[in-house]
């Protein structure tokens, strides 16, 4: 079959070897190094990597430079995780990177998933020739595969909470020390608004390694009007943007991108138009007005916080048919304190994946409201139709990417 190629990435372990980059390395120079010639913008952070990585990337495509895209989870498929100038790889570009991939692992202790991944990408952005490539974090910064870049052009982290503590820290000050691992001495860096404990594990790294630090300051951030089409911000002198991608949480988002894009010598038009042009499916999105359907990924605290603030701010009072899939090993229970509030029931499903939470589990755990559970994703929506009103879909972007699919193909859901 055409797509048997992904196999090769599909049957890999999430983990295959002890943590650490020297597999990622010696892969790497098997294929030539081809990171060596990328211009990087380098991205981690608990929560808005991918935002923020849509928005830089949409300034320098504004800009005139070739521009890679590298980010992850994909919605529906790997070929979104390499994209140039907004287009993702070509089934036959996939396939040919793979077979040099493939190739270059057969003697090396098996990289991971990722790392296979991660390499496909490096080839394929120097084989385009991109003038930059943004380049999103898998998990935490120090140890992961993409931090075998030398010199990026700046990085940026992005607002850390606590995800992922079984493998980076069950602290901010430990997680944070994971994720300024991207730092490089001489390269310079932004840090988006933080917790005061991550903040200053970042300073102190910033300075011990002598990375130039510029923290995003969020009292310069102006919120001038918000609707269901988008917002009007105002950030630190730039006044009255359009930026397209909805919540409080976007606008904050927004500042590290800004700060980004002048770091990277970018100017205002370059700033402006990118984010009015940025695009971040899954991301708060608003499918359907009236009544409205939100497609949002929060599939931790941080982002559900996130969700519910901002279906607060754009619909208040309102009170949602709640879908919700998520991983077994996510904070669920502390989602469902924060989403109860604003649903008027709950229909349960389980996203695809052996760490998936059962429906059943998490509709038992569900006490204020009616929970239901859907078998798929096609009865999730009919009895989201039969029920009527607003409509949140959130968690897992494992389900998420697949369910906006279903009601792009819907016209109904229109």
């Amino acid at each position: 079959m055409e797509l048997d190629f992904l196999k090769f990435y599909s049957d890999t372990p999430k983990y295959t070897h002890e943590p650490g980059l020297a597999v990622m390395e010696a892969l790497c120079a098997r294929l030539g190094d081809p990171q060596k010639s990328l211009r990087c913008v380098h991205i981690a952070g608990t929560n808005g990597k991918g935002s923020c990585a849509a928005m830089v990337s949409a300034m320098l495509r504004v800009a005139g430079f070739r521009t890679g895209l590298y980010t992850s989870p994909d919605l529906t498929g790997p070929w979104e995780r390499m994209r140039v100038d907004e287009v993702n790889i070509t089934i036959p570009d996939f396939a040919c990177i793979t077979e040099q991939v493939k190739t270059a692992c057969a003697g090396l202790d098996e990289p991971s998933y990722f790392e296979k991944m991660t390499a496909a990408a490096f080839l394929y952005f120097a084989e385009q020739q991109c003038d930059y490539v943004v380049l999103e974090t898998g998990l935490g910064g120090r140890l992961d595969a993409t931090n075998i870049i030398e010199e990026p052009a700046v990085s940026v982290i992005m607002p850390i909470g606590l995800d992922h503590t079984a493998v980076l820290g069950d602290t901010l000050a430990a997680i944070a020390g994971e994720k300024a691992g991207i730092l490089k001495p001489g390269c310079p860096a932004v840090a988006a608004a933080q917790p005061a404990e991550a903040l200053q594990v970042l300073r102190d790294r910033a300075a011990i390694v002598g990375a130039p630090l510029c923290e995003v300051d969020i009292t310069k951030l102006s919120i001038l009007s918000r609707s269901p089409a988008g917002q009007r911000i105002s950030y630190a002198g730039l006044e009255d943007m359009t930026l397209p991608l909805l919540g409080r949480h976007q606008a904050e988002n927004a500042c590290a991108a800004i700060e980004a894009g002048q770091a990277l010598g970018l100017g205002e038009a370059a700033i402006r138009a990118g984010l009015a042009s940025a695009q971040w499916p899954c991301r708060f999105e608003l499918m359907r007005s009236d009544p409205p359907f939100i497609l949002d990924g929060a599939h931790n605290g941080h982002g559900a916080a996130a969700l519910a603030a901002g279906l607060k701010e754009y619909f208040p009072g309102q009170k949602f048919t709640m879908v919700m899939g998520v991983m077994a090993d996510k904070p669920w229970r502390e989602m469902l304190g924060l989403m109860a509030p604003l649903a008027a029931r709950f229909i349960c499903i389980a996203p695809e994946g052996p760490r998936a939470l059962p429906a059943e589990d998490l509709a038992a755990a569900i006490k204020t409201v009616p929970a239901k559970t859907a078998d798929t994703l096609d009865q999730a929506l009919e009895k989201c139709r039969a029920q009527g009103g607003p409509v949140c879909a959130f968690g897992s972007l494992y389900y998420i990417g697949h369910l906006r699919r279903l009601i792009e193909e819907d016209e109904t859901w229109h």
